[in-house]
């Protein structure tokens, strides 16, 4: 690590919550960091990417909030989202997230993550989740600590009645949830809804590809 990038915060000095975390996912094969603040988390991230590497993110308000989006742009780095989003034949562009999923590195944000390290996300149409799962070689996963919640449920009712009421509000969705702020399932059709797809990270087989870099602040939604 770069002697200008700050080590990760040692368990003694981390939050109780997510020092447990922490030790709850290493036991699924997952690494987690901690830092107090985004800048540092920011430079982490981009002291874990080498030059040249294929990057691609998904949407993330908590990626923006620290800068990271920004601090891509100018990075010795193959940054595939900004292509993706030039291409104007929607077939085409299909096409160039599918490849995405495959970048060597692919970071993006947590809907949601229980105490014993159950890692929950929600996407639309899938390509997110899909690197998540097993496209993406390394796979950087950010959260404020406002993301942390104590299980399963928990984790559901979070995604569901905030994370995707505040998405679907911000794209200017018309889905049951973006009217009411209440999830309605059993209602919601069509290309508007952002649950297309819903993973749960369980485990990690491959040692090293998942690292979940916690911060100490309420970020995103």
């Amino acid at each position: 690590m770069d002697a200008r990038i700050q080590p990760p915060a040692r368990e003694k000095d981390m939050p109780p919550a997510v020092a447990g975390l922490k030790r709850e996912l290493a036991q699924r094969g997952i690494d987690c960091v901690y830092w107090a603040d985004g800048d540092a988390a920011r430079a982490f991230l981009l002291s874990r990417i080498p030059a040249g590497a294929t990057v691609m993110n998904g949407g993330s308000t908590t990626l923006k909030q620290i800068g990271f989006l920004a601090a891509l742009e100018d990075g010795p780095y193959q940054w595939l989202r900004p292509g993706i989003a030039a291409i104007a034949d929607p077939d085409e562009r299909i096409r160039a997230r599918r490849r995405a999923g495959t970048a060597d590195y692919f970071v993006g944000g947590i809907n949601a993550i229980t105490a014993s390290g159950e890692i929950l996300n929600a996407d639309g149409g899938g390509n997110r989740v899909a690197a998540y799962a097993y496209g993406a070689g390394k796979l950087l996963l950010v959260a404020g600590v406002n993301k942390i919640v104590p299980d399963l449920a928990a984790a559901f009712e979070r995604l569901r009645n905030h994370a995707a009421v505040e998405e679907c509000r911000h794209l200017g969705a018309n889905t049951p949830c973006a009217r009411t702020g209440r999830c309605d399932n059993e209602a919601c059709r069509g290309s508007d809804r952002q649950c297309g797809k819903v993973l749960i990270i369980e485990n990690e087989r491959i040692a090293g590809r998942i690292c979940v870099v916690m911060i100490g602040a309420a970020l995103g939604y």
